[in-house]
């Protein structure tokens, strides 16, 4: 927060802070291919009007000045935004998505449009080592948040697709609650019928500002079906202490150094006060199984859909009912940390399914890193609409 800090006093000008964010894009781009697409000149005139708002009467609100970088299938007015579909490299909004424009108001500046994991062009690159993957969708996003370029960056995430790509390039990542943040300009268009798993959630390296970005987010838009009228509570106060937390582990299936992540992670939580209770059987691999077969949904006989949902609201209600008497699940966001190079199947995704398919909040920790330099990193899911809970947990957990 010390960048806003400076942003917000005069210390530091939004032209200043935008030029020197630009240039590092550019750089992080040379060696990561993790930029979809550049305005340089719109992202300084946005910033000019910002410093001449700044002249007149001061910050023009809690993210003023600070660049930041957003998924390419996240609408921005005057960007490209290809989404899915090498056919749209040409699209460019007239408005931006709900999350861009609020971003907007509170004083944001977008910089760049990030390369997800799925689009046509080069491979996006770790910012570690180029020969490990990255993971996907929200792959260039985590990659110039890791490196610094971005202080802030917006993706999104269907089954972990801002959760696993944080995870592996060491960056906090949110999935915020189902319906907390508008999907509204999301390209292609996810509702909370057509797809209720989807949500845009913040990447960063500071967990204040993926708190902050939240705030701003949040709330109903009158276009999103989807989006509720939750107020997002601040995890400022909120106690460990006292709270009831449950490990999932993965046993066997997990890299030692990951495993033992997770085992450093629940013991600070112990220390904290907070208690481990036992968790639900087939967490794991009865969310896979369901996910599985939501993707196959197109290919699906209308009996066979009809089972599909059953099963998934039988796996909600198995949740909900353990989770009335635990707080937080703690658990790996993968098996393994950044990996060579390889396709991403669905078991990469084994771990953070389950909390799409709760509508639950979950947070990506960094843990420090593994014997090869890769970052570790752990997740903390949590009840529906108690965001603030496994943020404070998050803040107990990270980096200092």
């Amino acid at each position: 927060m010390a960048l806003l800090d400076r942003l917000s006093s005069g210390d530091l000008s939004a032209v200043e802070c935008v030029t020197a964010h630009l240039d590092q894009l550019h750089r992080v781009d040379g060696q990561t291919n993790a930029i979809a697409s550049f305005e340089d000149e719109r992202a300084l005139a946005d910033a000019r009007e910002l410093d001449d708002e700044w002249a007149r009467s001061g910050a023009v609100g809690p993210l003023h000045g600070l660049p930041i970088t957003v998924k390419d299938w996240i609408d921005v007015e005057g960007f490209r935004c290809e989404g899915e579909e090498a056919r749209h490299t040409d699209r460019r909004p007239e408005q931006d998505a709900t999350v861009v424009a609020r971003l907007r108001r509170a004083g944001a500046v977008v910089v760049a449009k990030t390369r997800p994991w799925t689009q046509a062009g080069p491979r996006v690159n770790h910012p570690l080592d180029p020969a490990r993957s990255v993971g996907g969708s929200s792959s260039g996003e985590a990659v110039v948040v890791a490196t610094g370029a971005s202080p802030l960056g917006i993706g999104s995430d269907s089954g972990g697709s801002i959760r696993l790509p944080a995870a592996w390039c060491g960056v906090f990542g949110l999935k915020p609650s189902a319906g907390l943040v508008p999907m509204t300009g999301h390209y292609p268009r996810l509702g909370g019928l057509s797809d209720g798993r989807s949500q845009i959630g913040p990447l960063a390296q500071d967990i204040d500002l993926l708190e902050r970005a939240l705030a701003v987010m949040a709330g109903p838009d009158w276009r999103d079906a989807g989006a509720v009228p939750v107020p997002v509570r601040s995890s400022a106060g909120v106690e460990v202490a006292g709270m009831r937390f449950a490990v999932v582990d993965g046993g066997e299936l997990v890299q030692p150094a990951v495993a033992s992540a997770v085992e450093r992670a629940a013991a600070v939580l112990e220390a904290a006060g907070a208690t481990q209770m036992p968790w639900i059987d087939g967490w794991l691999d009865d969310g896979l199984d369901i996910t599985q077969r939501y993707w196959r949904r197109t290919a699906r006989t209308g009996a066979d859909a009809e089972a599909q949902l059953w099963d998934w609201d039988r796996y909600r209600r198995r949740y909900l009912t353990a989770a009335e008497h635990i707080e937080l699940v703690l658990s790996p966001v993968a098996k393994e940390t950044a990996p060579l190079d390889r396709e991403i199947p669905g078991e990469d995704f084994l771990f953070t399914l389950p909390a799409s398919l709760t509508g639950s909040p979950a947070v990506v920790v960094p843990a420090g890193r593994d014997d090869a330099g890769m970052p570790l990193s752990v997740q903390v899911i949590g009840r529906p609409w108690e965001d603030h809970c496994v943020l404070a947990a998050a803040r107990l957990l990270g980096p200092a």
